[in-house]
């Protein structure tokens, strides 16, 4: 492994690389809480810490007050402001887990604003101010970054750094993981990219203990996942990997290359993992009763999956946020999973298990288009999977394709991507309904270039106008 030094400290050279960047990085965040979503991860924060309870009607009104036009027009009013839960309190549809992993910042923010509240007005220590969401969306662009990293650990111990670390880095920058850790950073998906690769990194990195029945690492295996289902309930699926490793196991007992004891000790991991996931989404279940009057989430949420996976190609290919039509970097991965197979057979088998299970439950929901989302944004917790997928995919055309063109083909999906953001925050293609692909590909080399030096003096003085489209 290769190290970079820096005084008395020595750091992994990719590690030290994504440190620099997540600092460089840094100006390009939009510190905003604005839509719905937004607004209901974040209120949990003041509500709890600061009023102590989970009443969300004074957060939803300031957010409201800031933009009446809009509270009305999208609906806000309508949905968080007129209507209660079963037991009378504000709906809120997100769980909690985003607001958790903000919390250090947010205490981190509300300590700054204690202090510099008499100095400037915008910096009040009421719990919503501009410290507040500032400190939150640094907090998304943290846990993005942490969250490839973890990618990129599982990746290097199969392929080697350059092509672990230019994966990992395409994967962000090609798909719409950038959008939601700079332009939208106060969605959940920041949140969910480094939970579940937590939850991915802590199964393949225990895999060896956890075998030999070590159940501190199976309950930690287990709070991950707790964690990871906290910050958006869809995450679940990833329990997915695990049983593939039990099935795997079964197979192994039923050939005679292992024994039974070595099933009951997965057994017993089992038990404590799903432990260990109970403990740690204790206090969301809580949440649930407090907000519904009973252990589940709103309904309007259960309400959306129909079990029958009418949509499924539809968030694969359609252009209204398809999966490989906006993001194609994410066919290579896909394709690389399966290449994975002569590197990995389990964790290719457990890998390629999870994403075809979240493509059904995606693929059943009612709402399978995600609203007014930059690609399909419920797939940024697979983030993971499509780091090392690409790995893999690299890895098998090397030998065939000079390194030189891998990275221009990577550089190329990178521009690709950030001229769509591009086109999609300044109103050039619709937000709400299906774009014409072609037109989005004559905008990419036409439309766009001409308008970059105006469009970068608008993101350096009046950011907030490419949300008026």
């Amino acid at each position: 492994m290769n190290y970079v030094t820096f005084g008395k400290f020595r750091l992994e050279r990719g590690l030290a690389l994504m440190l620099i960047l997540f600092a460089a990085s840094l100006p390009f965040v939009t510190p905003r809480v604005a839509a719905s979503d937004e607004i209901e991860y974040f209120s949990y924060l003041p509500s709890i810490l600061l009023d102590g309870d989970l009443n969300f009607r004074n957060q939803y009104e300031y957010f409201c007050k800031l933009n009446p036009t809009d509270c009305v027009k999208s609906r806000f009013q309508e949905t968080f402001l007129d209507l209660k839960t079963p037991t009378g309190l504000q709906i809120n549809f997100g769980p909690m887990g985003t607001a958790v992993l903000w919390l250090p910042f947010y205490l981190l923010a509300h300590g700054f604003a204690l202090a510099a509240q008499n100095l400037n007005p915008a910096f009040v220590a009421n719990g919503v101010s501009q410290p507040y969401i500032f400190a939150v969306s640094v907090g998304s662009v943290f846990w993005g970054w942490l969250g490839i990293y973890l990618a990129y650990r599982i990746a290097r111990n199969y392929f080697d750094e350059a092509l672990a670390l230019g994966s990992a880095l395409t994967i962000l920058f090609a798909t719409n993981a950038v959008y939601y850790m700079y332009v939208a950073p106060a969605f959940s998906h920041a949140a969910s990219l480094f939970a579940s690769a937590l939850f991915v990194y802590v199964w393949w990195r225990t895999r060896a203990t956890r075998a030999r029945g070590k159940l501190g690492h199976w309950f930690a295996l287990g709070a991950s996942g707790g964690l990871m289902t906290m910050v958006r309930e869809q995450e679940g699926v990833l329990f997915v990997i695990p049983l593939v490793e039990g099935v795997a196991l079964a197979y192994h007992v039923w050939r005679r290359e292992k024994t039974r004891a070595d099933l009951t000790r997965w057994l017993m991991g089992a038990a404590t993992m799903a432990a260990g996931a109970f403990l740690t989404f204790l206090p969301q279940l809580m949440v649930y009763r407090v907000l519904n009057g009973n252990f589940l989430p709103a309904r309007n949420v259960t309400d959306k999956f129909t079990w029958n996976g009418n949509h499924i190609l539809d968030i694969l290919f359609s252009n209204f946020h398809g999966l490989f039509t906006w993001t194609p970097i994410i066919l290579f991965a896909v394709l690389g999973l399966f290449l994975l197979w002569r590197k990995d057979k389990l964790l290719a088998a457990a890998f390629l298990a999870a994403l075809a299970t979240e493509i059904y439950l995606l693929g059943s929901f009612s709402t399978w288009f995600g609203g007014a989302a930059f690609g399909m944004r419920r797939f940024i917790n697979c983030t993971v999977l499509f780091v090392v997928g690409l790995a893999a995919f690299a890895d098998a055309l090397q030998t065939r394709v000079p390194r030189p063109i891998l990275a221009g083909a990577g550089i190329f999906l990178i521009v690709w991507n950030l001229f769509f953001i591009i086109q999609f925050v300044t109103g050039m293609v619709p937000r709400q309904q299906p774009v014409d692909m072609l037109e989005m590909a004559r905008n990419q080399l036409f439309g766009v270039p001409p308008r970059l030096l105006e469009i970068a003096q608008r993101f350096l003085t009046n950011r907030g106008s490419f949300y008026k489209q």
